[in-house]
């Protein structure tokens, strides 16, 4: 009799109407697809058909393992077996839901010793595994008196595998047994005694034999770290430390496993005490077990063994092994938490690189002690995090420090002693930091304001709207920022003359010889709420060899006219234009004023030498001084992956 997925008339409604009804077909490699790592990884394929004895309610597991090829490989169970109607509908159909049909809890045979057990599969694949050892395999399943036997074969075309139903006897027990002729054997009997011993040693009712050989404790003992944590006055607890080394599919195998008098009060679980411990879904959580004999406290296990009373002991005990699991993962996830940092940084490398040195190695220390602090946070909230907090130190001006020194002498330069009756050596460090951070921008400026490439020229207009400071101290604020609004009003002045996307940046109007920013300042009423804008800026940047007239000046005074115009800024509100070339003629030099605009032509050089009076002419003696790196190692490998100058960065922006 076979079960197979064979396409008919009944299952063809359209055949009765005459009409062709073409149906899907199966490739070879299908199944490779489908189930993935569970029939390519023979470490993960015996513990998926373990994995699924549990599932059946079993207490006991034999595995027979082969040694070379074509030797009998078996995995034999005392669940609760399948009728042939239910060995049917679960194994004919391509993603069996198991929880919707038969629900999260296990069912277990009559004669099972057993407390509440969730199921570990959810969607049938782990079924397959067999196909991980050969090509065909048999099953003998016997429930309600009954025993089927069925083969199951590798098949392409109309399904992917064939069912043939063999026998049906009588049968006097209840429980599975799958196995095959092995066609190819890469784990040794000891390989695979290990392997189920560290993923299933969290329940020692739960037991597994090979070739006769039953996997214990004592077994795998030179598997695991083993520590003696003293508990007050209640005496010491042995802890012992699995490592799985292959993450499993699931977590339910793993966590903190509490054992009285050689059994499991309670289910396995990261949640020891007052919090979780691991995130149950992160890779660690599915690597590794924790053993805690906890014979000491027999006389608080609840009568069902579902876990322990609360009393103080118990409470002072799950405190106890809580603090010390978590104090010993931080230690054992070193490295994991190394790598969570790195794509973490690595996310946002190109915000960090904008930001001082002192804020960057902040943005480094603050992920090392989240992941302390919080070790169940996932990659993507730690991601977001370092976001939020690099944004935050963006926004830190610090300019009335900057001030402060800005009033010093030179020769109170060099008394250090002095400043640092006032200041921290970090206040000096965050400080020069945004020194060298500024002058670098002055630099870059400097090779390419006398560019004669259009290109070049648009290319400015970022790092002026991160420079802004160079026009005078009003212009610190963070408030000023980039506004589309009011730059598409300048590109509808120009018409269909404007480049709309120059460098995917539409907030800027690119003409061929011309980039023109708008910069908006928010302004607000008496309730604190935003009220059109405190102040309007307009830099428009000429390319090299580019002389100033009046010509342009007149040109910026109606760029301010069309934006009141628009209606979208009031007719007291401040508009300044800055006109930048690389010459000015002298009969347009002065500033031009009407009514709430002002328009100032200037040179490139006279607005670069400003700017280095503002930053107090420090660039001879900074760039003596080596190159900054972090002491972060981490840091320094994210910020040299994909290094961009200056320029290359704001384009980006």
């Amino acid at each position: 009799m076979s079960t197979s997925n064979k396409p008919s008339v009944v299952d063809n409604p359209n055949a009765e109407k005459g009409q062709l009804s073409l149906l899907p077909t199966y490739g070879e490699s299908f199944l490779d697809h489908h189930a993935g790592r569970v029939i390519a990884d023979p470490a993960i394929a015996i513990v998926e058909l373990v994995a699924n004895c549990s599932d059946a309610g079993a207490d006991r597991v034999e595995i027979v393992w082969p040694k070379v090829k074509g030797e009998q490989l078996s995995v034999a169970d005392n669940g609760t077996g399948m009728t042939h109607d239910e060995f049917t509908s679960r194994w004919r159909e391509l993603n069996y839901d198991r929880q919707k049909v038969q629900g999260v809890d296990v069912v277990f045979p009559k004669g099972v010793r057993h407390r509440a057990r969730v199921a570990f599969g959810r969607n049938g694949i782990g079924r397959h595994a067999m196909f991980c050892f050969a090509s065909e395999y048999l099953v003998e399943t016997r429930k309600e008196g009954r025993l089927e036997r069925y083969l199951i074969r590798r098949r392409a075309g109309n399904s992917p595998f064939d069912i043939d139903h063999i026998k049906s006897d009588q049968a006097d027990t209840t429980g599975t047994t799958i196995s095959c002729a092995v066609e190819n054997v890469q784990l040794t009997p000891e390989n695979v005694a290990d392997l189920i011993g560290t993923q299933f040693v969290a329940d020692p009712e739960f037991n597994i034999s090979v070739n006769g050989q039953q996997v214990t404790l004592t077994d795998i003992e030179h598997l695991c770290d083993r520590y003696d944590l003293p508990v007050g006055d209640l005496g010491v607890l042995p802890i012992r430390r699995f490592d799985g080394e292959r993450a499993g599919r699931t977590s339910k195998h793993h966590g903190v496993a509490f054992w009285v008098n050689g059994r499991l009060c309670g289910v396995p679980s990261w949640d020891v005490f007052d919090r979780p411990i691991l995130d149950a879904r992160r890779a660690a959580a599915r690597r590794f077990t924790y053993v805690v004999e906890v014979d000491l406290l027999a006389a608080f296990v609840k009568p069902d063994w579902t876990g322990f009373y609360a009393t103080q002991e118990v409470n002072e005990v799950r405190q106890r092994v809580q603090d010390f699991i978590t104090e010993n993962l931080r230690e054992v996830l070193h490295e994991i938490r190394r790598e969570r940092k790195r794509e973490a940084l690595g996310e946002n490398r190109q915000m960090i690189r904008r930001l001082p040195p002192t804020s960057q190695e902040t943005i480094a220390a603050f992920v090392d002690e989240v992941q302390i602090q919080c070790p169940t946070i996932t990659e993507r909230d730690l991601s977001n995090a370092v976001e939020v907090l690099a944004k935050l130190e963006r926004a830190r001006s610090g300019y009335d420090l900057l001030e402060r020194l800005g009033a010093l002498q030179p020769a109170d330069l060099d008394k250090l002693d002095s400043i640092l009756e006032d200041w921290t050596v970090s206040d000096i460090k965050r400080v020069l930091g945004e020194l060298r951070y500024r002058l670098d921008l002055i630099a870059q400026l400097e090779k390419l304001v006398d560019a004669r490439t259009t290109d070049e020229l648009h290319d400015l207009q970022p790092i002026f709207e991160r420079g802004l400071w160079i026009f005078g101290p009003e212009f610190e604020s963070v408030s000023f920022v980039s506004n589309r609004s009011l730059a598409t009003v300048v590109q509808e002045f120009f018409s269909k003359a404007a480049l709309r996307t120059p460098r995917r940046r539409p907030d800027f109007v690119a003409l061929p010889d011309t980039s023109i920013g708008v910069y908006s300042c928010d302004g607000y009423d008496e309730g604190h709420e935003v009220a059109g804008f405190s102040k309007v800026v307009i830099v428009e940047l000429k390319k090299g060899g580019f002389e100033i007239s009046g010509k342009e000046k007149n040109q910026a005074m109606d760029y301010a006219r069309e934006l009141r115009r628009s209606g979208k800024i009031g007719l007291d509100t401040p508009i300044v234009c800055h006109v930048l070339g690389s010459t000015v003629d002298p009969v347009s030099s002065d500033v031009t004023k009407e009514g709430a605009t002002s328009v100032h032509p200037r040179t490139y050089v006279v607005l670069l030498r400003a700017a280095h009076a503002r930053t107090f002419n420090l660039l001879k003696d900074i760039t003596s001084t080596t190159k900054w790196r972090a002491t972060d190692e981490d840091l320094n490998a994210v910020l040299d992956a994909d290094a961009t100058p200056l320029l290359d960065r704001a384009v980006a922006t």
